[in-house]
């Protein structure tokens, strides 16, 4: 059987989530039992504001359809994950940048009856800044006034590395350019490409020169907003 690229994604994903730390969660102590609910997560403690965090919920003994998990005070959207290789795989998708949110596991009974498992308190966070990149060459290595000059397309890029699951790619909206040597005002750039302009400045830069990509105006997956810089040698 021919695997598409979005099936291997799919798989690796699962792979990744089922391959995560688990952690046991009791009960607050109000309830008086010791109900345990197991979550599997992409991470420990925490999950990221406005985008799709994928997690795994179960309770041993008992049946996917016999759960019924939610979040208190409506802090989150969560949802049985339609890409997931089984039923006990979720997406939660927090509301708010800050704070926390708790993961409740109840089991259903006869009639409208439930009877709570567990409660997993998550911390929420903002998805860290990425890292920028100039073609494919990282922010603060050195870049080959050549290629700059001589390859046709060359953009500003920005990559958040090292995250388990998939995640879209940061979107460069803007950017001011500049050369160490230039004693000019910036090139002010609109999208992330190398413009004429911007070659411009280069034709004229030395080999010994650092080149400046600052106010960078990037869009994360979370539709936050962030202004990064970056510099990069010239060879």
């Amino acid at each position: 059987m021919v695997m598409t690229i979005e099936t291997r994604k799919k798989m690796v994903r699962r792979a990744t989530i089922m391959s995560m730390l688990l952690f046991t969660a009791m009960m607050m102590p109000a309830y008086g039992q010791y109900d345990r609910a197991v979550v599997a997560l992409t991470r420990l403690d925490y999950v990221y504001y406005n985008i799709d965090n994928p997690m795994s919920v179960s309770v041993p003994g008992l049946m996917p359809k016999d759960l019924l998990v939610y979040i208190g005070e409506d802090k989150a959207f969560i949802h049985r994950d339609p890409d997931g290789s089984n039923v006990n795989d979720f997406i939660v998708r927090p509301k708010d940048s800050v704070g926390t949110i708790d993961v409740h596991v109840d089991e259903r009974l006869e009639g409208k009856l439930t009877k709570t498992r567990g409660i997993v308190r998550l911390r929420v966070v903002t998805l860290p800044n990425p890292t920028l990149f100039l073609g494919y060459v990282r922010q603060g290595d050195t870049v080959a006034l050549d290629d700059l000059l001589n390859k046709g397309y060359i953009q500003v890029k920005a990559e958040l590395e090292g995250f388990n699951f998939p995640l879209d790619a940061p979107e460069v909206l803007g950017y001011e350019f500049n050369r160490s040597e230039s004693f000019q005002l910036p090139v002010v750039v609109e999208g992330s490409r190398l413009t004429d302009e911007v070659r411009d400045m280069l034709a004229k830069a030395r080999r010994d020169e650092t080149i400046y990509i600052e106010q960078v105006r990037v869009r994360l997956p979370d539709q936050r907003i962030v202004t990064l810089k970056a510099q990069f040698p010239l060879k």
